[in-house]
């Protein structure tokens, strides 16, 4: 499963990379995701490119150290510069390597929402992201590889179940099901584990609304309910002590007035109390 299959190539054999120094090489992670972009996948000597990436990752702490975006970037950064190449060279496989390049845009899109709302996110919804994000880390490089592969026109190293492993396990950590989607000639696995990922994104975000923090939020909302009302009282109670105040006033005036003028005052008195009531 996941399996990196080697060409066929029995007369020219092709010097293996090792494994162990493949991380030291590189300064920068922009450096590395060059290197993915360049690299022969029969050179890695890696039976399973899926545990591999998925090895160099947590290795490398791309997650935890916060050099998510960082990669996730540059590997956008190729994908664009080649999306201009492949639209200039329209084929079976050219087409298939542009739509994977949009859906992964996508993904990445959606995963920004998601990454601004980190700050409110509970425990189990941060131990979510962080899976997630090596999720995007890994796919991010495997649809390098993978339009690599179909502008090359060489074997296809995905088979139908290479993401197979990996979406059992995240439907059963996320509590979410497959869904079922068109079918995409090429790419049907990556198109299926990207919309996977999108309902993860969806899943973290409904994780934080544990029934501790529903139970924060109905206090907050309590306690800015009460607030509102006694400012409402306040606010009252200060209105029907000045109107006091103003009918005493009144009194005072009409008392010292003629007939004609105090029926003026009160129409004055009432009137005013239908403008501020």
């Amino acid at each position: 499963m996941g399996t990196c299959q080697n060409q066929k190539n029995t007369n020219n054999p092709v010097k293996k990379i090792d494994q162990i120094d493949l991380s030291s090489q590189f300064g920068t992670l922009r450096e590395l995701m060059h290197f993915f972009d360049q690299i022969s996948l029969e050179q890695l000597n890696f039976p399973d490119l899926s545990a591999f990436l998925s090895k160099h990752i947590n290795k490398n702490r791309i997650v935890k150290e916060g050099k998510t975006w960082v990669a996730i970037n540059e590997v956008k950064t190729i994908l664009n510069n080649k999306a201009v190449i492949l639209i200039r060279n329209f084929n079976q496989e050219t087409d298939a390597a542009i739509q994977l390049i949009y859906l992964l845009k996508q993904l990445i899109e959606f995963s920004l929402e998601v990454q601004e709302l980190q700050t409110s996110f509970n425990e189990n919804a941060i131990e979510l992201f962080q899976y997630y994000q090596a999720q995007l880390v890994q796919v991010s490089i495997e649809v390098l590889l993978a339009v690599n592969t179909l502008t090359r026109k060489q074997e296809q190293w995905w088979k139908d179940k290479y993401f197979n492993w990996r979406s059992i396990y995240i439907q059963s950590m996320f509590k979410i099901k497959q869904p079922e989607i068109e079918k995409i000639e090429l790419i049907q696995p990556f198109y299926e584990f990207i919309v996977l990922l999108k309902l993860c994104a969806k899943q973290i975000c409904n994780q934080q609304q544990s029934p501790d923090l529903i139970e924060i939020d109905r206090k907050a909302q309590q306690e800015v309910l009460e607030q509102f009302y006694n400012q409402m009282r306040t606010s009252f109670q200060q209105n029907q002590q000045t109107q006091q105040i103003d009918s005493i006033n009144l009194e005072r005036q009409i008392a010292s007035k003629s007939l004609g003028q105090r029926l003026q005052l009160y129409n004055f008195y009432i009137k005013k109390k239908n403008y501020t009531s």
